[in-house]
């Protein structure tokens, strides 16, 4: 089982609480690669953009991969209700 993107662009509209992303912010919290709903670097997007690697690089040894999974989904699902109350 893996994640499973709806390609919302919602994730790549809130990155500004996210370090590594700090230089691709425009400034609202909006990925400045976001085309659309489309990220315009997805082949050689960083490493926390990638859910699998980031997953493998930073949580394998203290999450099995569906309980990262879970809480991928509830993040997805929480920036989905926020675009809602907007």
């Amino acid at each position: 089982m893996d994640f499973v993107c709806t390609k919302c662009g919602e994730c790549c509209r809130h990155i500004s609480d996210i370090p590594e992303l700090k230089s691709f912010d425009l400034g609202n919290g909006t990925c400045r690669y976001l085309d659309g709903n489309i990220c315009r670097i997805y082949a050689d997007r960083p490493i926390v953009c990638n859910g699998k690697s980031l997953y493998e690089m930073y949580y394998s040894k203290t999450l099995r991969y569906e309980e990262y999974l879970e809480i991928a989904s509830e993040l997805c699902s929480s920036y989905k209700r926020l675009k809602v109350a907007d």
